[in-house]
Parts: C-alpha cells; sequence; structure tokens
C-alpha cells in the first residue's frame, strides 16, 4: 500500500485560461514530466555530490542534540529569549514559531533586527526583563547593520542590568563555526555558540539551528519538524515526476511563467497559524530565483514576484485583482485538513434569511468552503491556481511544507539554469550602505543617469 503523502498537491486548475489552439495538453504535460525526471536526476545528483547543503539539514544530529540540549538549559533558568536577526536569519523561525507556539513551559519569544526602527526597538526594551532575558543574536558573517547593531545596543542594556561578568551566560549566537566578525566577538566574550552550516543559506537555514533553536526554546519538538523535512525528501527521492508534489509545483510555475507569462506567485494559506509561513516563502521565493544572469553568465533577468496573502482575509481584499487583474498570476493555496480546534456556529435570527443560513456549520468548514469558492472563482475567470493540503497545524506539517518549497526552488534552478544559492542584488545594496555609513573599505558607486 502506497504510503500517502504529508503533504497533498493538487494541480488540476493550474491550467485554467490555458490559450486555445495551443499544443494540446496531454502532450504538454508530457513534455514537462520528461523535463522534470532530468531535473529529478540532476538535483539527486548534487544532492549525492553533497552540493546542496539543505538537503542534509534533518541528518545533522550533534547539532540537533546541542541544540536541544541548550534549549532546555535556557528554558530551566530564565524566562524570555529575544531572537535578533533579519530575513533568513529570523524569517523561518518566526513562521515555525507563529504556527506551533506558544507551548507551555516554554520561553517567550520575541524578535527583533529585522528592522532599524528605534521606536519598534525601544518598545522591546520597554518590555523586556533583561535579567530574565537571552538574547540569541543571528549572522552568519555578524557583519550585517541591522541585527548587529540592536544587538550591541541590547548587549550594552544586559550589561548595565546583570554586570559585565554575568552578562554572557545570557547570550546565545548562531553564526558560523570558523570565521566572521560573530565568531571573534564570541571568541573574545567567551558567547556560547550553534553553528550555521557553511553550505547552507541563509533563506534556507530555517531548519538549521537558526529556525530550531528559537523553536526549542519556546518549547516545540524540533525532532518532529525535522521527522516531517525527511517525510517529504524521502517522498521527493522515491516519488516519480508525474506523482512529486515539489517537482509539479516547480513545473507547472515554470511553464506558466514561460508560456504564459505568469510572474507573479501568491501564496495563500487560509489558516492564521500560517501568516508569517507567507513571508518565509517569500524571501525564498524572490531571493532565490531574481537573477540576472544565467549560469553561463547570459543576461536573462528571470525572476518571480510572490505575494503573501492570507485566506479568507485577503479574499476582501486582494481576490478582486486576481479574478480581474491581469493575467500575470498564479495563486497556490494551503488548506489544512482538519484545524486543532473547531466551533460552532450560532443563528440567534432564524426568520432572517441573510442571518439564518450561517447556522449549522463549524467554523473549519466555512474555511474550506472559502477556499474552495475562490478557487473556483478563480479559475471562471481562467485564472491558474493550486492547492497545498495538509493533515493539520503540526510540526511534522511545518517542517514538511519548508522542505516542499526548499525542493521546488532546487528544481527551479534547474529549470531555468540560474543559480538559487546566491544573491548578488542583495550584496550590492549592502556595500552601498557600508560605504554611506563610513566604513573602512568601502566607496560609494553612485549611478549616473542621463538626463
Amino acid at each position: 500500500m502506497t504510503k500517502r503523502p504529508l503533504i497533498n498537491y493538487d494541480h488540476s486548475l493550474m491550467f485554467a485560461g490555458r490559450p486555445s489552439g495551443s499544443v494540446p495538453l496531454e502532450d504538454e504535460m508530457h513534455e514537462l514530466i520528461r523535463r522534470l525526471e532530468t531535473v529529478k536526476t540532476e538535483v539527486l545528483r548534487q544532492k549525492r555530490a553533497k552540493l546542496i547543503g539543505f538537503f542534509h539539514s534533518p541528518d545533522a544530529l550533534s547539532d540537533i542534540r546541542a541544540t536541544e540540549k541548550l534549549a532546555a538549559e535556557l528554558r530551566r533558568q530564565y524566562k524570555t529569549l529575544v531572537v535578533i536577526g533579519i530575513g533568513g536569519s529570523d524569517l523561518g523561525a518566526r513562521a515555525i514559531l507563529h504556527a506551533l507556539g506558544p507551548v507551555s513551559g516554554g520561553l517567550a519569544v520575541e524578535f527583533i533586527g529585522a528592522n532599524t526602527d528605534p521606536e519598534e526597538i525601544a518598545a522591546l526594551l520597554r518590555r523586556l526583563d533583561l535579567k530574565t532575558t537571552v538574547l540569541n543574536i543571528v549572522s552568519k558573517s555578524g557583519d550585517t547593520i541591522e541585527p548587529m547593531s540592536v544587538f550591541f545596543l541590547l548587549r550594552d542594556r544586559l550589561i548595565k542590568a546583570v554586570g559585565l561578568k554575568r552578562h554572557a551566560a545570557q547570550v546565545v549566537a548562531t553564526t558560523d563555526r570558523k570565521q566572521g566578525t560573530l565568531r571573534r566577538i564570541c571568541e573574545l566574550e567567551g558567547y556560547r555558540t550553534l553553528p550555521i552550516p557553511a553550505d547552507v543559506g541563509g533563506r534556507f537555514s530555517a531548519l538549521t539551528p537558526v529556525g530550531l533553536f528559537p523553536a526549542a526554546c519556546a518549547g516545540i519538538d524540533i525532532r518532529k519538524i525535522l521527522t516531517g523535512a525527511r517525510q517529504v525528501r524521502d517522498s521527493f527521492i522515491a516519488a516519480p515526476a508525474a506523482k512529486n508534489g515539489p517537482l509539479l509545483f516547480a513545473g507547472l510555475h515554470w511553464e506558466a511563467y514561460l508560456r504564459r507569462s505568469q510572474h507573479i506567485t501568491v501564496l495563500m494559506p487560509y489558516a492564521e497559524a500560517l501568516r508569517d509561513f507567507g513571508f518565509w516563502f517569500r524571501q525564498l521565493w524572490a531571493e532565490s530565483l531574481g537573477k540576472k544572469h544565467d549560469r553561463v553568465g547570459r543576461t536573462m533577468f528571470h525572476g518571480f514576484t510572490p505575494v503573501a496573502a492570507l485566506g479568507a482575509t485577503d479574499q476582501h481584499s486582494q481576490i478582486q485583482l486576481y479574478n480581474e487583474g491581469p493575467l500575470d498570476k498564479t495563486v497556490t493555496f494551503i488548506e489544512v485538513a482538519r484545524f486543532r480546534e473547531d466551533l460552532d456556529t450560532v443563528a440567534p435570527y432564524p426568520e432572517i434569511e441573510g442571518a439564518a443560513y450561517i447556522g449549522g456549520h463549524t467554523f473549519s468548514e466555512i474555511i474550506h468552503a472559502e477556499r474552495l469558492a475562490t478557487a473556483i472563482a478563480l479559475a471562471k475567470n481562467n485564472r491558474p491556481s493550486g492547492t497545498l493540503t495538509i493533515p493539520g497545524i503540526s510540526p511534522q506539517a511545518i517542517g514538511g511544507l519548508m522542505f516542499f518549497f526548499e525542493i521546488a526552488v532546487a528544481a527551479m534552478g534547474e529549470l531555468l539554469d540560474i543559480n538559487v544559492y546566491d544573491q548578488p542584488g542583495v550584496e550590492a545594496g549592502k556595500r552601498a550602505m557600508c560605504a554611506l555609513l563610513g566604513r573602512a573599505g568601502y566607496e560609494l558607486d553612485q549611478p549616473k543617469i542621463k538626463h
């Protein structure tokens, strides 16, 4: 008996709006499946050659044990963990915590450092009791100004609260194992550290100590998160392309991009718990796939624009655009088969037809109907959509979803022939900022605009 996959991808509506007169759908799918089998072979070759670091994250047992041990120690001694990071250094942890926390007995977790807004920082300082707080600075290099500037300020306030000698016990750095500015600071101060694997980029690091340490501090079972990731990985390895969720997701979006110029990717989970997951996906999809050059240096300007939406909320703010605006979007829903809690609706006015029909349902029934109604409306307007269904909001499902999209990105890199693991467009902005703030060795290269 074939085991049901943790994540089911229904792509039956992804060809809505397909132009008439094009090649038969059967022929188009046959060609796509053939290409995806080649993509899978190449991705697995890179996995065996250990060229794709994130594939091995669920198996890093020594890092997992160190993460669990340190988190357990801190839960016994402190009340709050402040995660200081930006982008890949905190979006994964935010997504995990929003979906699965809080857990009884876990630390309260705060996030800061993704912005240098002084009002946000000041508000956090007013909330914190630094004597019962641990600072978790997350940065592979330690050169990123947003989290490091916030860390230096919070470190200063922590020293004032508990003293210079004691403060080191309340700082944990998640950083490169061997090098970088933050690693040097840790060696000077004696801070405890957890590793960011050298071969795992920030936006792929949610299933490393970057995302797992805050989750473990909050009391979440991180082994179950990794179990879900392994389930999706094993399914990807075993399933043929025609039944392979991550491959089909990548392939169908590639087809929509190349054949129909649908370059905007909307991710719309129908669950409040997955709101922050959309922001994690947004970085992964944008930063990985937005590339000026292909692998041989040709100028291509490839890329998808991801949109983080939320059902049913955005049925009342964005769906008008999706249904009647430009034909440049695909929509992917995430549906939760069974919610952790449910409630019956109430119908206090049975004599009023406009109110009476609300009764006799559960709230989960309503949100499922809203998702299906949106998909039907989009299809009737020739707008493509697909649905990822997970059994429920659980550590396994969150780990599985993260690995699903990471594999999809790796597959898309092969389809587009681009490097999905670098970010030269980000580095250019970082260099300009260093020059503006007077860092030694950086000069501002301002663009010359012709008038």
